[in-house]
């Protein structure tokens, strides 16, 4: 196997075993097995298995850079409204997508890296709007908040609890809350009842 090819599937592996075992129960062995590969040659590409553990947490995280990137860069300039619902119905998916890995981390030995990996994600996240969505919308308006990446990290850590503890929850009421956090809401073609 070519080199990224490799390390793409022991990251793989070690993400199904986090799923499926949780990752304080997650061995070498276990992760070479579900690769297909060998110890040593796990040993290869990381040195132990949290250094795999961490590297998987990256891999998550650049996948949703990908996707937010990817919605970036088809917005439609000026919209804000519609802007705002693709950007509740992505972060929606994204925390669909990866519920049975987040879930897993939020299992009890694992809350610290749960919290690890929603902290090292907003950040992430905070860091690449605030250089590009926030800085575009700079340009044809005002913004009404003082600490942008800094709010965008509270907002982004906030949504994901609210919505990881009540998934019914409708999205306009979550482009509403988007909305009024930024100071934003008067570009909203309904208002919430």
């Amino acid at each position: 196997m070519p080199h990224n090819r490799t390390r793409n599937t022991i990251l793989d592996a070690t993400r199904e075993v986090i799923i499926r075992e949780g990752a304080t129960k997650l061995t070498v062995s276990g992760v070479a097995k579900t690769a297909n590969i060998t110890r040593s040659l796990f040993y290869h590409y990381f040195a132990t298995k949290e250094e795999a553990i961490e590297a998987v947490l990256d891999h998550v995280i650049d996948d949703f850079l990908s996707e937010l990137k990817a919605w970036n860069d088809a917005r439609e300039p000026g919209n804000i409204d519609k802007a705002l619902e693709e950007a509740t119905a992505l972060m929606r998916k994204i925390l669909n997508d990866d519920g049975p890995f987040a879930t897993s981390l939020a299992r009890t030995r694992n809350a610290e890296l749960y919290l690890e990996f929603t902290d090292r994600a907003a950040r992430r996240i905070s860091h690449y709007i605030s250089e590009t969505t926030v800085r575009d919308y700079k340009e044809k308006h005002p913004v009404h908040i003082t600490h942008v990446e800094e709010t965008f990290y509270m907002l982004l850590t906030g949504l994901t609890a609210l919505i990881r503890t009540n998934p019914d929850i409708d999205d306009a009421i979550i482009t509403h809350l988007i909305a009024q956090t930024l100071h934003i809401d008067e570009y909203l073609y309904t208002p919430l009842s």
